[in-house]
């Protein structure tokens, strides 16, 4: 079985950077495939960004989706501004998700 840590850091890229996770989902659709957020592509995750029609589709086939909580801090934005009603969760700090599974056997995907 094949794991993915994939970080998305860049809201310019958002339409690629979830092109891209729902066809590596297609290819592998046995894969685990978790996705951290961080940076501007945080903005993503908000309600009413415009993104979560394509984001629950991308939860419900079993792609993990979560928000960095040290990024929601810098922009001056709380849990309570993520779509949370989507199913998407959150880490404490995306770098140390990204570390912490590539040293659990994930291989990590920078979109």
């Amino acid at each position: 079985m094949y794991r993915v840590i994939a970080n998305g850091n860049d809201i310019k890229m958002m339409e690629i950077i979830l092109k891209q996770i729902k066809n590596l989902k297609n290819a592998m659709p046995d894969a685990e495939i978790d996705v951290v957020f961080t940076r501007s592509a945080v903005k993503a995750l908000l309600k009413n960004s415009g993104y979560g029609d394509i984001i629950k589709e991308l939860i419900n086939s079993g792609v993990k989706m979560n928000a960095c909580v040290n990024t929601l801090r810098g922009m001056k934005l709380s849990k309570d501004d993520v779509d949370t009603s989507i199913g998407i969760g959150f880490v404490n700090a995306g770098v140390e998700e990204i570390v912490k599974k590539q040293a659990e056997g994930y291989s990590y995907l920078q979109l």
